[in-house]
This record gives structure tokens, sequence and C-alpha cells, in this order.
């Protein structure tokens, strides 16, 4: 599932690049050559992993604060993932918002550290991946799902931080979290499609602070567009 959706993200790149020899020859290659597709998912799943470790540092940052963890971090952790506890907000009173999932402002601020930060952000550079749903631009599931997983690791290494645990372990973790979390996001657009697609505009609008991102691609081809070449260099300054 990771894979596949750095592989699409990928596509969609050089489909925006408009680079179609080579999007052409790496599909016909994939569908011919076995080993080089195994190759490709190979290239994908290690970029993965990277930046697994990426998200997760920058979640770590930030989850003690969020989540108000002492030196009882084992049972908090226990008490935040029942039943994903940790993607609900805290109304005033305490009691637990189940209605507004994933609205903690430790989602938007780990997309925004991850995602839509600095000049080469992948928001900035590649705008056009983001879905528009009734006029507003969303985050993908996707990374959502990545963010989610990523803030619950942090939660996890430091709930077990006296714990050695291996490489292998948390990876399984990881996938399985990320499993449930698909699951649960799934679940949630099909019950509810408006309500799910207002949630993740709502943490586009937040992660991005209100920018309106234009991809780097588009705004070179949109200022292309406006010149009449034949006029070109003929002004003076």
């Amino acid at each position: 599932m990771h894979e596949a959706g750095i592989l699409e993200d990928c596509t969609r790149r050089l489909q925006e690049d408009n680079d179609k020899a080579l999007f052409k020859f790496i599909r016909r290659r994939i569908r011919k050559d076995v080993d080089y597709a195994k190759d490709i998912i190979a290239i994908a799943d290690e970029r993965l992993h990277l930046d697994r470790g990426t998200y997760k540092h920058s979640a770590k940052n930030l989850v003690r604060t969020e989540y108000g963890l002492d030196e009882n971090n084992l049972q908090a952790f226990l008490g935040l993932t029942d039943q994903l506890g940790y993607i609900f907000p805290v109304k005033p009173n305490n009691a637990i918002d189940y209605d507004n999932p994933f609205m903690r402002p430790i989602f938007p601020q780990v997309l925004y550290e991850n995602f839509f930060k600095g000049p080469q952000s992948f928001a900035l550079c590649y705008a056009a991946s983001f879905p528009v749903a009734h006029g507003r631009k969303e985050i993908p599931i996707g990374m959502l799902c990545l963010v989610t997983t990523a803030i619950y690791m942090a939660l996890h290494d430091i709930a077990y931080e006296n714990d050695r645990l291996s490489i292998q372990r948390k990876a399984a973790s990881w996938d399985a979290e990320y499993a449930d979390v698909m699951r649960f996001l799934v679940a949630l657009k099909n019950k509810s499609p408006y309500g799910f697609s207002t949630m993740m505009a709502k943490l586009y609008e937040q992660a991005s602070h209100g920018q309106q991102l234009q991809s780097r691609v588009n705004r070179v081809r949109d200022a292309l567009a406006k010149i009449n070449f034949d006029k070109l260099g003929t002004g003076s300054l």
C-alpha cells in the first residue's frame, strides 16, 4: 500500500513535468520486466523508510506537550491509543470530542513541518497532487495516514523508551497502525463524504497556513502563456 502510493505520486510528477517519453518507457518496462518492477518498488520502499524516520522525528518533538505525557508514559500511551483515542481532540470540559477526529493541533503541525514548510516543500513543488472537492483543496488520505502513524510511533517510542525493541517489531507496529488508520479514513469517507471532505479541507487550510499554493510547474506554464513571443525583447528599459 505504501509503495503503491509513492509510485502513484511519481507517476503524477512525471505527467505534471510533461516527461511523457520517460513515463511511457517506465510503464512499458514495468509491464515487461518483473525484476525491474521489483527494483522500482524496492526504491519506493527505501524512500518510505527514510521518510518514516523524518516524520516520526518531527512528531516526537510535539507529542509530549500535545498529550501531556509524564513519567507514566506507558499507561498514558495505552489509554491514548485504545480505539484510536489519540486522533480525537479534547473539549474544554475534558470530554473527548469524537465528532472532530484529527482536529488536534499536532496533526496540521506535523503536516506543515513535513509537507508545507520551506520554499522547496512538497506542497509548493507539487501543489497539483492535492485533491480538490467542493472548491476546496484537501489533504490526501495517504498523507494523513503517514502523519498519523508517525504520531502514533512517536508516542510508542516514548512509552517504550526504556525497552530495546527490534527494528522488525517497530516496522510491524508502523504497518499495523497505518493499515488501521487507512481503514478508519476509508470508512469515514464512505459514511459521510461531505463531512470527510470538510475535515480534510480544514486540515489543508491549517497545515498550509491559509496559503493557496500553486505548483511550480504551473507557475512557469502560466507565466509563459501570457507572453507575446512576437514582441519578446522589443520593449525599452
